[in-house]
């Protein structure tokens, strides 16, 4: 999600809390989420990130994995700071990516206007949050979701089954859109 505003008064709430428990639990083989109390501090903002992203997949597409990753396993695995430069240079750094071009990048804003962008066309296909995972003729599936359900969705698209009705199609796990859980 884009958080373009540096907002320092940002804080983990029970919100964050409750979700990260949900998607750590779902399967075994969950990465592997860390907790933190209410009220610790949160990113500020998540531009940096997004635009350290985007550095990473037009400059480097080869080290995009490692780097999406990093910042991934920084953020929700260590509760690491990802709108700060620094801390940003250090996970380039982890993927073999260059801290200095990584920190180049941000200063000059040399990728803000794609991140816009692809923000605005997310929004535009009705994207509002994250993850979101879009399989042809199905409902956007947006959130932890269990793999399971995942495998049962790519399998009904790949078998060419449409997504009709939720009952039609056999789905019986979690869509959420927009903060609702359907079930």
């Amino acid at each position: 999600m884009l958080v373009p505003e540096d907002r320092a008064d940002r804080t983990f709430t029970d919100y964050h809390r409750t979700h990260r428990h949900a998607a750590g639990v779902q399967d075994s083989d969950a990465p592997r989420f860390q907790i933190p109390p209410v009220g610790d501090r949160y990113p500020r903002s998540s531009l940096p990130a997004l635009e350290a992203a985007t550095w990473a997949r037009e400059e480097h597409p080869e080290r995009f994995a490692s780097f999406d990753l990093a910042l991934f396993e920084a953020f929700f695995g260590r509760t690491e700071d990802i709108s700060d430069p620094r801390v940003l240079g250090r996970i380039g750094a982890s993927a073999q990516l260059d801290p200095s071009a990584l920190g180049e990048a941000l200063r000059t804003a040399r990728y803000r206007s794609m991140v816009f962008e692809e923000y605005l066309e997310a929004a535009n296909q009705g994207i509002h949050g994250i993850p979101t995972i879009l399989i042809p003729g199905q409902a956007p599936i947006v959130g932890a979701v269990p793999y399971a359900d995942l495998r049962r969705a790519v399998e009904r698209a790949l078998g060419g089954s449409s997504a009709g009705s939720r009952k039609e199609s056999g789905f019986d796990g979690p869509i959420i859109q927009e903060g609702t859980a359907f079930f």
